[in-house]
C-alpha cells in the first residue's frame, strides 16, 4: 500500500501536467487568433461606400489615412478607391495612371475576384476616356465579365458599409448586370448587335425586377438601337415605348424628350430601309416622325438647351426633307446648325441643307453646305474604316480564340486518350502481379503442403519402426523359438522390398551381413545381436566393422524406405 507522502506527490505531478497542458492550448490559441485590422483599413471601405454623394470628403479623408499600416492588397485597394474618386471629380491627371497600374498589377489575376472585377472594369472607362480603340475596351468588359462570373465572396464591411446594406450575392448581381449593360454597348457600337442583345436584354431584365428604372431606361435605348439595326422593327417599337412610359414614371422631362427622339428615329430607320407599297403609308410615317420630334421639343420648352433637344430638331429637319418641304428643313437644320457642339449627325445635317438650299436656288449657302459635307464625308469614311477595322480584330481574336478553344480540347482529348492508356497498363501491370503474387502464394502453399504432408509421412515411417522395433524386441524377449526368423518375417511384412533392395544395391553383402545390418537397423545391441545370429560377440563386432566399410553412411537409414 502507498504511504500518504507518495499519494501527494503523485496528485501534484498529476495537476501540474494538466496545468501545462492547458497553459499550452492557451498559447496555440492565443497565437492563431488573427490580428484585427488597423482602422484605416476600416475608415476605406467606409469611403468606397459613400464617396459618389461626397466625393470631395471622400478625397480628404483618403489624404489623412496612413499607408504604412495597410497590407498590401489594402494599398492596392486604396489606390483604386482614390481613382474612383478622381474621376468622378473629373482629375484626369498622370495621377491616374499610376493609380490604377497598382491596383492592376495587384488585383489582376489575383483571387479576389470582386476587386480584380472592378479593376478590368476601371481600365475599360479609362481607355474609353483617352479615345482608345473599341476592342480594346470590349477585351476589358469581357474579361470584367468572366471574372464576376466567378466571384463568390466581397469583403463583409463593404456589404455591412453600403446604404442600405446589402446581401453578398446582391452586390454580385449589381456588378454582373452592369457589365452586362456596358458589354452590350460594347457589342452594340462595334456592329455586334445579336450579342448586344443577349446582353442587354440580361441587363435589363435584372433592373425590371429590382425596379431600378433609371438603369432599365439606360438599357432600354442600346437595346431598341440593335433591334432597329436588325430590322426587328416591332420589338424596337416596343423597347422605345417602354423607356417613354418609364421615362414619364421617373418624372425626367430630357428623358421623355430623348424617347420621343428615339420614337422619331425609329421612324425614320423604317422609311429608309423599308419597302412601302404606297406612298401615303411612307408620308404617315415621316408625319410621325414630326409629331413624336414636336411632343419632345414641347416638353423642353425654348429655355432648355439640351443634347436631346438638337436630336429633336435635326429629326425634324430631315422628315421635312424627306417630304421635299425644304423651307421647313432649312428652318429647324439652322436652328441645329447655330447650336454649340452639333450633334453627331452633321454629315447628314449638312447634307440636307446643301439640297435644301439648291433646291431652292440659293447657290452661295448651297456651296456652304457642300464643303462641309466634303469634309464630313470623309470624316465619316475615316470613322467607318475605324469601326472596320475594329471589328477585324475582333472577328480575328474571336477566330483566335475558336482555333484555341479546339486545340484545348483536342488537347484535353489527348490528355484523356493517355490517362485511359496509363490506367489500362496499371491495370495490366496490377493484374500481372496479382496473378504473379497468387502464383506465388499458391506455389508457397503447395510446398507447404508437401512439407506438412512429408512431415507426417516421415512421422508415421518414425512411428512405424518404433513399432516394429518394440515387435522385435518383444519377439526376442519371448521365450518362443525361431527368433531371428519372425523378426525377419516381421521386418518383411512392415517393409517388403527392403531386404531386396538393399542386396540389389549391395550384391558383395552376405545373407549374414544383411541380417546384421537389419538387426542393427531395430536398434538391437552386439550381445543380442550375436545371441539371434548364434555367433560370438567379436565376429559380430567385425561384422559391423566390414558392414561401415560396404554401407554409406545413409544406408541403415534408408534401409526402411
Amino acid at each position: 500500500m502507498a504511504s500518504p507522502k507518495n499519494a501527494t506527490f503523485a496528485a501534484m505531478k498529476r495537476w501540474f501536467s494538466i496545468g501545462l497542458l492547458l497553459f499550452a492550448v492557451l498559447v496555440v490559441a492565443c497565437s492563431k487568433r488573427e490580428t484585427p485590422p488597423p482602422p484605416e483599413e476600416d475608415m476605406l471601405y467606409r469611403v468606397e461606400c459613400f464617396y459618389p454623394n461626397h466625393p470631395d470628403s471622400a478625397l480628404q479623408i483618403l489624404d489623412t489615412l496612413n499607408l504604412s499600416v495597410l497590407s498590401e492588397k489594402e494599398r492596392a485597394h486604396y489606390c483604386l478607391v482614390r481613382m474612383w474618386v478622381k474621376e468622378l471629380m473629373d482629375q484626369y491627371d498622370s495621377e491616374i495612371d499610376s493609380l490604377l497600374q497598382v491596383a492592376e498589377d495587384y488585383f489582376v489575376g489575383s483571387q479576389d475576384k470582386y476587386y480584380e472585377t472592378m479593376t478590368l472594369l476601371s481600365l475599360a472607362r479609362l481607355n474609353l476616356f483617352k479615345g482608345g480603340t473599341r476592342q480594346t475596351v470590349l477585351d476589358y468588359r469581357q474579361k470584367a465579365m468572366q471574372s464576376i462570373e466567378l466571384c463568390q465572396h466581397v469583403d463583409e464591411r463593404l456589404l455591412r458599409y453600403s446604404e442600405p446594406p446589402i446581401s453578398e450575392q446582391e452586390k454580385i448581381d449589381k456588378v454582373k448586370y452592369a457589365i452586362h449593360q456596358k458589354l452590350g454597348m460594347s457589342y452594340g457600337s462595334t456592329g455586334y448587335h445579336k450579342e448586344s442583345i443577349e446582353h442587354l436584354k440580361a441587363a435589363r431584365n435584372y433592373y425590371a425586377e429590382t425596379q431600378n428604372h433609371k438603369q432599365y431606361m439606360v438599357c432600354t435605348f442600346p437595346l431598341g438601337m440593335s433591334y432597329l439595326a436588325l430590322e426587328e422593327y416591332d420589338s424596337c417599337l416596343v423597347c422605345f415605348q417602354n423607356g417613354l412610359h418609364d421615362a414619364q414614371i421617373y418624372g425626367s422631362i430630357n428623358d421623355c424628350a430623348f424617347y420621343y427622339s428615339c420614337l422619331s428615329i425609329y421612324c425614320m430607320q423604317r422609311v429608309e430601309k423599308q419597302a412601302f407599297s404606297n406612298e401615303e403609308e411612307r408620308e404617315g410615317l415621316l408625319r410621325r416622325m414630326i409629331a413624336e420630334s414636336r411632343k419632345g421639343l414641347a416638353l423642353l420648352g425654348d429655355t432648355i438647351e439640351s443634347n436631346y433637344k438638337k436630336g429633336l430638331v435635326e429629326n425634324l429637319a430631315e422628315a421635312y426633307y424627306e417630304l421635299h418641304q425644304y423651307d421647313s428643313c432649312i428652318y429647324f437644320g439652322t436652328q441645329a446648325y447655330e447650336m454649340p457642339d452639333l450633334h453627331e449627325q452633321g454629315g447628314l445635317l449638312y447634307k440636307w441643307l446643301f439640297y435644301s438650299y439648291r433646291a431652292l436656288g440659293d447657290n452661295d449657302k448651297a456651296s456652304f453646305f457642300a464643303e462641309k459635307l466634303i469634309v464630313a464625308q470623309q470624316e465619316e469614311i475615316e470613322n467607318q474604316q475605324s469601326v472596320a477595322e475594329v471589328k477585324g480584330e475582333y472577328e480575328k481574336q474571336m477566330e483566335i480564340n475558336k482555333v484555341q478553344a479546339e486545340q484545348q480540347i483536342r488537347r484535353y482529348r489527348l490528355y484523356l486518350w493517355i490517362a485511359l492508356l496509363l490506367a489500362v497498363l496499371l491495370a495490366v501491370v496490377v493484374l500481372v502481379l496479382r496473378y504473379r503474387k497468387a502464383k506465388e502464394l499458391e506455389v508457397l502453399r503447395s510446398r507447404e503442403a508437401q512439407q506438412k504432408l512429408q512431415l507426417e509421412l516421415d512421422h508415421a515411417a518414425q512411428h512405424s519402426m518404433q513399432l516394429l522395433q518394440q515387435r522385435a524386441l518383444a519377439i526376442y524377449q519371448s521365450d518362443q523359438d525361431e527368433k531371428l526368423k519372425r523378426i525377419l518375417d516381421a521386418f518383411d511384412s512392415a517393409y517388403p522390398q527392403a531386404m531386396d533392395n538393399l542386396k540389389k544395391d549391395h550384391p558383395d553383402l552376405s545373407e549374414t551381413e544383411c541380417q546384421l545390418a537389419l538387426l542393427n537397423l531395430l536398434r538391437f545391441r552386439s550381445k543380442e545381436e550375436a545371441d539371434l545370429l548364434g555367433l560370438s560377440e567379436n565376429t559380430v563386432r567385425k561384422y559391423r566393422s566390414n558392414l561401415r566399410k560396404k554401407l554409406d553412411s545413409d544406408a541403415f537409414s534408408t534401409l526402411g524406405g
